[in-house]
């Protein structure tokens, strides 16, 4: 049962790894600049798709906290906090029945830990060496950009200009059929003061299967130890494994 609760909580860190993170359709007609510290974009709201997105010019923040509340199938909720500096990064998850789960990437050193506070054993992966059936995971890469989204436009992905809870947003929709599962569309409503998802859907067949809301974000001074594993904790290397290494991790 423990090695099912650590797998489980293992993949749903990685899907908010991966998609971290309210609507009103009322896009405006006329160009509107919107500031908030060191970060700019000049919206050109006539443009959308590809072309909206290639107009925006952001200069992100060195560092960032944000607190997004996610549920996953009606059944499972989670509150997390993550921390970004340069190209660290650190989440903080609380999961149901795990406690609170922890997430470090520490740039430096390339390499990505995970523990749970309270425990003194955890796992770790080097930058580029995960290889197993999941695919390239990307986990060093944090929260997802509007700028790594507007390198891969794809012809069926919808991007124009909403309304968030007063805020002006750039919202994005892709759908995938892959014949098996259906039909998958992914909904981000990206922060034109960040630059980052403010909240997420994920939606399979017409129905939401994982939403996240942004309740809290700003543009923290974020000390440097909120990178650092903590000596306590014992890492088990998990580079380059396979997965049958994931029925396999040690159990606290």
């Amino acid at each position: 049962m423990k090695k099912s609760k650590c797998l489980l909580m293992f993949f749903v860190v990685l899907a908010i790894f991966m998609l971290a993170g309210c609507g009103n359709n009322d896009a405006a007609k006329t160009d509107e600049s919107q500031t908030n510290g060191e970060e700019t974009t000049t919206l050109n709201e006539a443009l959308s798709g590809a072309e909206l997105l290639k107009s925006l010019n952001f200069t992100y923040p060195d560092s960032l906290k944000i607190t997004t509340k996610t549920t996953v199938t009606d059944s499972l909720y989670t509150s997390s906090t993550t921390y970004t500096k340069g190209d660290n990064y650190r989440m903080e998850m609380e999961l149901p029945e795990v406690g609170n789960q922890i997430t470090i990437y520490n740039a430096a050193q390339g390499i990505t830990y995970q523990y749970t506070e309270g425990q003194t054993t955890g796992f770790s992966f080097k930058d580029q060496e995960m290889t197993s059936d999941l695919g390239n995971l990307n986990m060093d890469e944090g929260i997802t950009s509007i700028d790594e989204l507007t390198d891969v436009f794809p012809d069926n992905m919808i991007a124009r200009v909403e309304t968030l809870d007063g805020e002006k947003v750039i919202y994005i929709e892709t759908t995938e059929n892959d014949g098996q599962n259906g039909t998958i569309d992914m909904r981000m409503w990206f922060s034109t003061r960040f630059g980052v998802p403010l909240k997420t859907e994920i939606i399979s067949n017409g129905t939401v299967t994982m939403s996240s809301v942004v309740t809290d974000i700003s543009a923290d001074n974020i000390s440097d130890s909120q990178f650092t594993p903590p000596a306590d904790v014992v890492f088990t290397d998990f580079s380059s494994m396979n997965m049958d290494d994931l029925t396999n991790i040690p159990s606290p």
